[in-house]
């Protein structure tokens, strides 16, 4: 199922929320530093960035169809091996219902 990600806590007129669930967090690395030829190769097809996305999404219940008030943070950290930019999500998973959903 598709959600619908909004970082507002406003919604459009003419949809409500039905259901609310718990508030979820996900926190994932993403590598920012350059790789080495060998590694870079293996995974170039790799998007750590979408991983972290799309765990946040699949944290929230399969019956919520949206997340709102999706907050973003980072910090970066230089380690032997690479510079990483840890990414969180935060935000609310819900169930939307109105003429747009």
């Amino acid at each position: 199922m598709t959600k619908l990600l909004l970082t507002t806590d406003n919604l459009p007129e003419g949809i409500a929320v039905k259901e609310v669930f718990g508030m979820i967090q996900v926190t994932g690395p993403v590598e920012v530093s350059n790789k080495g030829l060998v590694r870079g190769f293996f995974e170039r097809n790799k998007n750590e960035y979408r991983e972290v996305i799309d765990a946040f999404i699949n944290s929230a219940p399969s019956e919520a169809n949206a997340i709102i008030g999706v907050q973003i943070s980072t910090a970066v950290q230089n380690f032997s091996n690479g510079t990483f930019l840890y990414v969180t999500y935060v935000g609310t998973p819900v169930v939307l219902e109105g003429d747009m959903i």
